[in-house]
């Protein structure tokens, strides 16, 4: 597992200048979640089934079928399915700074904002789902088209969607920089008895007002994120190497295999065994490695 759920983003899409990283998904929505994490890339998400909601920087909004959302460089956030009974379909784009800079030298003096309504934002829409339909109903040549696409959206985004960063965004930032940090201490310290006064004190906040902010800003509890962590380890270790829930529990840090059944249970649920059988988990969301 990465020591930090710094989101380290492997962009492979051709002719892109290796840029840009395009993902198509069509799960089930208690599948669909992402836990809390950043990474430098902008990142662009086309809503198809299954409203989206994303906590972004502690403010939690929800993104209708048919709409667009845009998260930021480096802003902490979550994702998942309104309703976790039902598929949830769409598409995900990620495009790193070096292609924003580009177009944009100084991109990072900036921010994305796409109206929330209106021709700019039909526009945005439309080469979204031009996108998703050249990856569902593949044609020669349609790389091409693609990355022609690709570029025409950091267009779309720069001459419409551009405004200077103002001094509550920078302040949000440093808010921003608190829970990554804190997010951080638990990806490198996970196994140990990490307590919230502990990372509390890491990070520099009393314990009383920490636990509001990592609430507010990575939506749900210091205990529940924690058992997240640990829990997709856990699940890892045993899958990639066979081992038993006793032994996968230990290694990621619960304190029996108990808690770790009961919070797979709670979080996918299945138990252990049952999510080895399954694996309901897609790659990108397992971020585990040798």
């Amino acid at each position: 597992m990465q020591e930090i759920y710094y989101e380290q983003v492997q962009y492979s899409e051709p002719g892109a200048g290796d840029l840009a990283m395009i993902v198509c998904y069509d799960i089930a929505g208690k599948q669909s979640g992402t836990r809390p994490h950043w990474h430098g890339a902008v990142e662009i998400a086309l809503v198809l089934e299954n409203p989206l909601v994303v906590i972004e920087g502690g403010v939690s909004r929800e993104v209708e079928e048919g709409d667009v959302s845009l998260i930021n460089s480096d802003v902490v956030h979550t994702t998942r399915g309104r309703y976790s009974d039902q598929q949830s379909k769409g598409l995900v784009i990620l495009l790193s700074v070096e292609m924003l800079k580009t177009a944009c030298p100084d991109f990072e003096q900036y921010l994305f904002v796409i109206p929330p309504s209106g021709s700019i934002r039909e526009q945005i829409i439309g080469i979204l789902k031009e996108i998703y339909d050249c990856k569902q109903h593949p044609r020669p040549y349609d790389q091409a088209l693609i990355n022609s696409l690709l570029w025409k959206l950091v267009w779309e985004l720069m001459d419409s969607c551009l405004v200077e960063k103002k001094g509550s965004q920078m302040s949000a930032q440093k808010d921003d920089y608190l829970a990554r940090q804190a997010l951080s201490y638990i990806e490198q310290h996970f196994k140990e008895e990490l307590s919230l006064s502990q990372l509390a004190s890491y990070v520099g906040l009393q314990e009383n007002y920490f636990c509001r902010y990592f609430r507010k800003y990575v939506g749900m509890s210091f205990g529940q994120y924690l058992a997240q962590v640990r829990l997709r380890y856990g699940l890892a270790y045993m899958v990639e190497f066979g081992a038993s829930v006793v032994d996968s529990a230990l290694e990621a840090g619960f304190p029996s295999a108990r808690s770790m059944t009961d919070w797979c249970r709670k979080i996918y649920g299945v138990t252990p065994a049952q999510f080895k059988r399954g694996q309901p988990m897609l790659p990108f969301m397992m971020q585990y490695e040798k």
